[in-house]
């Protein structure tokens, strides 16, 4: 598996939850903040997806969206949580080994 087959696979079920909350009723609408944690963590997936080796913009995502979304979120606020962070782990497991000085953390605990 490649950094962007995980990457597609978080966007897979990242954008038909988000589709999904825009449909309900307004007052549950505003009570749900998954939406903001997973647009959050997408949002630069365009950037990260034209490149299938690990560049800069991976390391960024890695160090800031990932790691926010990871220590910000959780099950309670986002139903994907459990398997994006799944998602997260497995791109991390995948940096190869002379590029990992450019990781500010150890991913999550898997």
């Amino acid at each position: 598996m490649k950094k962007n087959d995980v990457y597609l696979e978080m966007l897979q079920v990242a954008l038909p939850h988000i589709r999904s909350v825009t449909t309900w009723r307004l007052i549950y609408r505003i009570r749900d903040k998954s939406c903001f944690y997973e647009s959050q963590l997408i949002h630069g997936f365009y950037i990260l997806l034209t490149s299938e080796e690990f560049e800069d913009a991976d390391f960024w995502f890695l160090n800031h969206h990932a790691r926010s979304y990871y220590e910000e979120c959780d099950s309670n606020k986002s139903m994907l949580y459990n398997a994006q962070v799944k998602s997260i782990a497995k791109i991390f497991s995948l940096v190869p080994e002379n590029l990992r000085y450019k990781l500010e953390w150890n991913g999550p605990g898997m």
